[in-house]
């Protein structure tokens, strides 16, 4: 693995480049992974260049960021803490973790790790009040779809005499966010859910999706295929009983692909991890 300091847009980062892919984790706010692809293509990911997405003192930037959802709630105002504030950088010889200053009492960090031949995306808070927290963690993949570009969920993996998928439909949300039941994009097929961004046609689209092999796919015709995995377990509760999630943003300037994990209930000082595998072929 070949590290260096870089910047990413005027932004203090880290560039992780190996076996020909390419990885940037933005520290001086965030913390946010802003670049993911081949070393010599493009970025996979979108990155809100205008800066002109943002809920109050909290700004989307882009890229993969890590949030929190509450029991009984995908998005609460605990989601949007703003981030805005330079990380704390550790490294080792196998991993590079970014941590956020405390903010409403949690402690959050985005750690790389290289050390078991794969990208490992782990997601990390902690409770550093003096009083019980309750929730989960989002880890959220902000793409930018182009031309051909297709998503694709797989279904199926829970137990083979009892094998149940979920889908959850938000037809509003979030105060001025829509979705349609019948959105032509979102097309669901026996083993998989599949979404074909319509460029400036697209509507805003999104669907929540048990999916017990926590897997989202986006297909590029010429920037490769993008995987990420998190591990599902079906003995523990996740928000709206789901697990993984796809967002299409209005005419399609961005697609997010989420994964969640289980519910749980922090004690001070306790800490909850959430691991993705991330993949590109």
């Amino acid at each position: 693995m070949k590290v260096r300091d870089v910047e990413h847009l005027g932004l203090a980062a880290i560039e992780l480049v190996e076996r020909g892919t390419r990885l940037v984790l933005v520290h001086a706010v965030g913390p946010r992974i802003a670049w993911f692809g081949r070393a010599r293509a493009d970025n996979l990911l979108f990155w809100d260049l205008a800066g002109e997405h943002r809920r109050g003192a909290w700004q989307l930037r882009g890229g993969h960021r890590l949030w929190l959802t509450r029991p009984g709630a995908d998005e609460s105002d605990e989601t949007y803490l703003p981030d805005n504030a330079p990380c704390r950088v550790r490294r080792t010889t196998t991993a590079v973790t970014a941590t956020a200053p405390i903010v409403g009492g949690l402690e959050r960090s985005l750690a790389i790790d290289w050390s078991r031949d794969a990208w490992m995306i782990i997601h990390r808070i902690r409770n550093a009040s003096e009083l019980l927290w309750s929730g989960g963690i989002w880890a959220l993949t902000c793409t930018e779809p182009r031309r051909g570009t297709e998503y694709r969920i797989p279904l199926g993996g829970g137990p083979p005499a009892w094998d149940v998928t979920t889908i959850v439909v938000p037809r509003r949300w979030g105060g001025t966010h829509t979705s349609r039941v019948d959105d032509p994009q979102i097309e669901l097929t026996d083993d998989a859910v599949v979404v074909r961004p319509q460029g400036a046609r697209s509507l805003e689209a999104k669907r929540m999706i048990l999916a017990p092999r926590g897997t989202l796919e986006m297909i590029d015709p010429t920037r490769g295929t993008f995987s990420k995995t998190a591990a599902y377990d079906r003995t523990r509760r996740y928000p709206l009983d789901t697990n993984v999630a796809c967002y299409v943003g209005p005419r399609s300037f961005m697609v997010e692909l989420e994964t969640m994990g289980p519910l749980v209930t922090l004690a001070p000082g306790e800490s909850l991890t959430h691991v993705e595998r991330w993949a590109l072929r």
